[in-house]
């Protein structure tokens, strides 16, 4: 019968010996992990989990399918190997387990033999060979033109050689075992490796297979001790990370009750102890594999924001806090008054200047394998240091001409209609029975460039009859500038009042042109009870076309290329609409750029950063300009007011009068529906190198 001896000719004393070692062994790593959750509860309680079955889902996705890990050829190969080579090892550890113990009732071999012991010998033998692989992989990764985003210590290779030399001396070991019973020599071909090894150890004697269980068995109790040390920790942690993470979709900020910063008397993070105990597990989760510091767009013209750095900051300042916050007095407290406690409490570890940097285009988040939100932990910094008056220069003016006038352009609401001169657009009010509402932004409303694009919307949509109506000086800006900012207050102040007049006017759907207005109404506002069906114009125009109600020309097909919004295609999802439009409806040869769809590069816009100034040769625009003019397009598509503004910028500053136009979707739209002929020939325009027109002089220098 197929099957071995379990401890096969191990003594009582050896095993144990072993079973002490063993015990020591998890007693070390099971402190490894324990040691971190004080860490964890520092933080604020997190409110209880509901979805399961979505996070389940979401487990399933990272942890067994390696979704994001995969993204990168390479790593994720090797990742693949080393944790499915580790799963089945540990399944098949369990198993000789179940086997062993199980025979003090169920007698000997009473599991572990015939087709099953075989099943699991090829098994273990494959996944064996599967994770040797991986450790060689991520020693060479490590050693061969190394990213210099990829953190690595010694500790790294330690454990790496650790590793190697537990798979190594097993198949060894398994080898060994062939080689000194012949009852096992018949099923040699189940053990491939191990038997092949076996040919070459003839005479194997017992006492020479017991040494070399010994120099295996060390090695896989030091593999177990080991885990929950260094970036290893991941193991444990980034399944938590993503199982726990917030019910808030990507793109939307946690709310913050008003009645709570009143009984605190502080907002945001301005401490470890304002962090949630999801956040400050995150950190634990990051296995600092650099790729969130490889998409940030604010880091690649360089920048000082490292997403990378500034979780392992945080994280370094958590486990500090806690050290220093014991034994500081009889209670093992500090004092939160204390010079100690503040400099420790601070998150000054993160700097101004990597702060405002940021984008807020959740590249970073889109790519952490651990689910890890660096904005939700940039953006809550910053709430702080704005409440603490700690933002100055043009973004600061930007938020008190939106705080006096509600809009960042300082301009009067009564200008809010001049782009719609001679449109004939009816007011909305609460007795009509228009279809949707027009949300026309700050941008559209203002900015003169934008105002083509709300023109060119306004007109399609007349075109098809559709029965619409918009805010006019009654709408205000979303929040979204001052949300991003860090001016948690003034948003709120405005969503609030936008929501009353939304629902004033019984609002069914809505359309906005800009995708930081519509991530905002759509995931934003039903945080303050405003709950709206709320799509982007590219989606509202495709319907449209695929209804019948817009029929576009035929051959309208000089090239062009379309530029992804940050949060229209990365963090919501929109990618199909524009390209439909761009692609299919108007038969135009549409010329991808490499970084598009979700992986697209951020025009530099977002997170505030619209209204902050910057030197010219650190403008993510000017880096995405040559990506599209790279293209050879006779046009670049947006589907965004910002990255037409941005984009535009850089394409003149680079390529100056032989730059391409910069259109939104509507536009090329309408010139094809009004000239059948040629983009470049009907909408050729000239590049506008300011990037706002400020109504009134002051320092807002952008």
């Amino acid at each position: 019968m197929a099957t071995r001896t379990i401890f096969f000719h191990i003594s009582t004393l050896g095993q144990v010996a072993l079973y002490s070692l063993a015990i020591l062994s998890i007693v070390v790593c099971v402190y490894g992990f324990l040691r971190r959750i004080p860490l964890w509860r520092q933080g604020r309680s997190i409110p209880p989990i509901k979805d399961w079955i979505v996070r389940f889902r979401d487990l399933k996705e990272q942890m067994f399918e390696h979704r994001r890990i995969r993204r990168r050829k390479y790593a994720g190969k090797m990742h693949l190997l080393l944790f499915y080579g580790m799963l089945a090892l540990f399944i098949g550890t369990n198993i000789v387990g179940v086997e062993h113990y199980g025979a003090f009732f169920f007698g000997q071999h009473w599991l572990y033999r015939g087709w099953f012991y075989l099943t699991c010998k090829l098994t273990l033998d494959i996944f064996g060979a599967a994770l040797t692989v991986g450790i060689v992989m991520a020693f060479a990764r490590r050693h061969n033109k190394r990213s210099p985003t990829l953190g690595h210590t010694a500790w790294d290779d330690g454990f790496l050689l650790l590793m190697f030399g537990a798979s190594i001396t097993g198949f060894l070991l398994e080898g060994a075992g062939i080689a000194a019973d012949p009852s096992r020599a018949p099923y040699t071909a189940f053990s491939p490796i191990g038997g092949t090894i076996a040919h070459f150890m003839p005479g194997m004697t017992i006492a020479a297979y017991i040494v070399i269980w010994w120099v295996h068995m060390p090695f896989v109790l030091g593999v177990i001790a080991a885990l929950p040390y260094g970036r290893w920790l991941h193991i444990f942690v980034a399944p938590l990370s993503i199982i726990l993470q917030p019910e808030r979709r990507m793109g939307a900020l946690e709310p913050v009750a008003m009645s709570d910063v009143e009984e605190t008397g502080r907002i945001g993070l301005g401490s470890i102890a304002d962090m949630d105990r999801w956040q400050l597990l995150s950190l634990d989760a990051c296995m600092e594999c650099g790729r969130c510091t490889d998409v940030c767009p604010a880091h690649a013209v360089g920048k000082p924001l490292d997403p990378k750095k500034v979780v392992l900051d945080l994280r370094r300042l958590m486990a500090t806090q806690s050290v220093v916050s014991t034994g500081q007095n009889g209670s093992g407290q500090t004092s939160p008054d204390s010079p100690e406690s503040i400099f420790i409490q601070s998150t000054d570890v993160i700097s101004d200047e990597e702060l405002w940097a940021c984008t807020n285009c959740h590249a970073c988040v889109r790519e952490c394998p651990s689910l890890i939100r660096h904005v939700d932990l940039i953006d809550g910094i910053r709430r702080y240091r704005v409440a603490e008056g700690r933002l100055s220069g043009s973004a600061a003016t930007m938020l008190r001409q939106l705080g006096s006038r509600s809009n960042p352009w300082g301009m009067a609401a009564s200008q809010r209609l001049e782009w719609a001169q001679g449109l004939n657009i009816p007011a909305a009010s609460a007795t009509d029975e228009r279809e949707v509402l027009l949300w026309v932004g700050c941008a559209g409303a203002f900015d003169s460039r934008a105002q083509k694009t709300t023109r060119a919307l306004a007109q399609l949509l007349q075109k098809a009859e559709v029965k619409f109506t918009i805010l006019g000086p009654k709408e205000k800006c979303t929040g979204d500038p001052a949300r991003r900012t860090g001016d948690e207050f003034l948003f709120q102040q405005l969503a609030e009042s936008n929501v009353a007049t939304l629902d004033g006017i019984q609002t069914r759907t809505v359309i906005a042109s800009c995708p930081h207005c519509f991530n905002t109404l759509k995931n934003e506002y039903p945080q303050f009870g405003g709950n709206y069906d709320v799509v982007h114009h590219t989606e509202f125009l495709a319907k449209l076309v695929e209804s019948g109600r817009l029929v576009l020309p035929q051959g309208f097909n000089d090239s062009v290329t379309y530029h992804d919004p940050c949060f229209l295609a990365r963090v919501n999802g929109i990618t199909e609409a524009p390209r439909r439009l761009l692609g299919e409806s108007a038969i135009i040869p549409l010329i991808e750029v490499g970084r598009r769809e979700s992986k697209t590069f951020c025009c530099g816009a977002g997170g505030g950063r619209m209204w902050m100034d910057e030197p010219a040769d650190q403008r993510p625009g000017s880096n995405r300009a040559e990506e599209l003019l790279a293209t050879g397009a006779k046009t670049v598509a947006v589907g965004c007011p910002f990255c037409k503004i941005m984009v535009g910028d850089s394409m003149a500053q680079i390529a100056g009068e032989s730059a391409p136009p910069v259109m939104d979707v509507a536009e090329v739209m309408l010139a094809a529906l009004t000239n059948a002929q040629p983009i470049v020939q009907a909408i050729q325009q000239p590049q506008e190198v300011n990037r706002l027109e400020i109504q009134q002089a002051g320092d807002l220098n952008v």
